[in-house]
Parts: structure tokens; C-alpha cells; sequence
């Protein structure tokens, strides 16, 4: 049998949480068999639901109406199958670490750098297209490397601190409410002219689920070289993003990394102009890892000092 105290502090969210990471960042599961891999399997759906000739009125009802289908029988199936475990916190872990998706970014990125690197740029092009909803066909290599960096950094946030914030705020579920979330706002993105309306709601759910992370990461980036410039920049920038904390986050992670995000670019043939935020130099292929390192170097920097904090704490009232 295991000590009571030692069965706590086990059970505790801020140890479970590191188990998790731990295990995410060890036993990485192939792409195929995460969370992102529904969303094919979400957009059929979508496309089922959200006819064409629909008014705009039922459109919106359906935007409203399905993220619900989805969440509460999931959500319902996650809370049996917990009740049934012998452990929790093991089910916790398990489940968590198959929620948080890091790695496969990683990996991406990887493959991407290495074929921008030998001079591959139609087939870096096509690595790109499988993780943006913007056309890519006529990216230059800087084209490459910016989408790519904006991709990184909105998708760690999303599906890697946002999960562990909502975990550590709503437990298990809340974890499970914030991907699924995040990938409804995927499956349905509003920033496809089909789906501008019946992708609002996921699309709001999403940003204010992110708001807390994000501007807890624009206090730890004050750490970070050129941090007060980065933050009176993103508070200056922002208004000009369609999605406020995402041009929050783009715009203080752009103007520390000394690298210029934003732009045009084309969605089903359409160009649609977003501003230019961060900085004024454009990415070089050097610095396709920077977003990517910057948010989980602060990551884990947050997840390790709760750990220790908490520890200290556990220690202090036993001793």
C-alpha cells in the first residue's frame, strides 16, 4: 500500500501535469494517432451540417448547436471511463498526454527546415499545406518560413498550454473541453468564407480559452531580450489582427525574436490582407525553430516552477 501522503501528493494536478509532459516528450505517438488526426473525420461533419444553402440565421444555430454534439457525449464517456479506473491520477496521466501535442510540430518543422535547407522548396510547400489552411503554392522560401513559424506558435499554444492551463484549472475535463474546442475551431475554421459564420462560436470559445495563457506568457516574456518593446508593441498591434489574443501572442513573440510576422496570404484562392505585425526584418530559414523554442522554453519553465513550488510546499508540511 502506498502512504497517504505519498498517494497525495501523486493525485496532485501539478504532478500529474509534469508526468504528462514527461511522457508526451518521451513517448511521442505517431501524428496519426493524436487528437489533430479527427480532424478530417470533424470537417465531414461539418460539411454534413453547415449546407451551403442554409440562411445565415441557421447557420449560426448550427455553429452554436455543434460544438455541443461533440463535447457532452465525449465528455460523458471520459467521466465514466475515469470512475471506472483503478487509479485516477493514472487516468489522468494517460489521457493528458494524449491530449497535449507538441511533437508532432516538432516534427514538422524538422521536416519542413530540411527540405527548405536542400533547396526542396516545392515539397517543403506540401509539408506546410498539411498543418495551415492557406494556400501555398506560391510561398517563397521566407513565405515557408514565416507560415510556418505563425503555424507553430498558434498551434503550441493551442494545443499544448492551453490544454495544460485547462487541466490545471478544470482537471481532466476541462482538459478535454479545451482540445476539443480547438479542434472544432480547426475542423470549422471562419476564416474559410463557408464557414465564417458557423465557425464563430468555436472560434471565440477558442481565443477565450486562450487568454489567460497568452497573457500570462506576455508577463514571462518580459524576461526575454526586447521584452517591454514586445509588449507595447502587441498592445499596439493587436487591434489589427482578426483574432485578438493570436495577434497578442504573434505580435510580442515577433518583435522579441526580432522577426516580422502577418501579411497576405490566400484561402481558397482569395487573398485576404492581414496586417504585418512584429518586427520589420523578415524570418530567415535559421530562425524557423525560434517561436517554437521561445513558447516551450516558457512553457516548461511555468510547469517546472509549479512543481517545485508545490513540492516545497508538500515538504514544508511534512517535515
Amino acid at each position: 500500500m502506498i502512504p497517504q501522503e505519498i498517494r497525495m501528493f501523486l493525485d496532485a494536478p501539478p504532478v500529474v501535469l509534469l508526468a504528462a509532459l514527461l511522457l508526451e516528450s518521451w513517448i511521442p505517438i505517431p501524428a496519426r494517432w493524436k487528437p489533430s488526426a479527427l480532424i478530417p473525420l470533424l470537417q465531414r461533419l461539418v460539411k454534413r451540417v453547415n449546407r451551403k444553402n442554409a440562411s445565415g440565421q441557421q447557420q449560426w444555430l448550427t455553429g452554436l448547436l455543434l460544438p455541443w454534439v461533440v463535447i457532452v457525449p465525449s465528455l460523458i464517456a471520459s467521466w465514466s471511463v475515469r470512475n471506472l479506473a483503478p487509479w485516477e491520477a493514472l487516468f489522468d496521466i494517460l489521457l493528458l498526454s494524449w491530449l497535449l501535442e507538441s511533437q508532432p510540430i516538432k516534427e514538422a518543422l524538422l521536416a519542413i527546415r530540411q527540405l527548405l535547407q536542400q533547396d526542396k522548396l516545392a515539397l517543403a510547400r506540401l509539408q506546410l499545406s498539411r498543418w495551415v489552411l492557406r494556400d501555398t503554392q506560391s510561398l517563397s522560401s521566407m513565405g515557408v518560413c514565416k507560415a510556418a513559424i505563425e503555424m507553430s506558435i498558434l498551434r503550441l499554444m493551442g494545443q499544448w498550454i492551453t490544454i495544460a492551463f485547462g487541466y490545471l484549472l478544470l482537471g481532466i475535463h476541462g482538459a478535454l473541453f479545451c482540445r476539443l474546442i480547438q479542434l472544432l475551431a480547426q475542423s470549422c475554421n471562419m476564416k474559410l468564407e463557408t464557414n465564417r459564420i458557423c465557425g464563430e462560436f468555436s472560434a471565440r470559445m477558442l481565443q477565450t480559452l486562450n487568454t489567460i495563457p497568452v497573457f500570462l506568457f506576455l508577463l514571462l516574456q518580459l524576461s526575454q531580450p526586447r521584452g517591454f518593446t514586445a509588449i507595447k508593441n502587441a498592445f499596439r498591434q493587436f487591434r489589427h489582427w482578426p483574432a485578438i489574443t493570436s495577434g497578442l501572442l504573434l505580435s510580442n513573440i515577433g518583435t522579441s525574436l526580432g522577426i516580422g510576422l502577418g501579411g497576405p496570404r490566400f484561402y481558397q484562392g482569395n487573398k485576404i490582407r492581414y496586417a504585418r505585425i512584429g518586427a520589420h526584418h523578415d524570418p530567415p530559414v535559421t530562425a524557423l525553430f525560434s517561436g517554437y523554442h521561445r513558447l516551450i522554453r516558457l512553457g516548461w519553465f511555468c510547469w517546472l516552477t509549479l512543481f517545485a513550488f508545490y513540492g516545497w510546499y508538500v515538504y514544508a508540511h511534512l517535515a
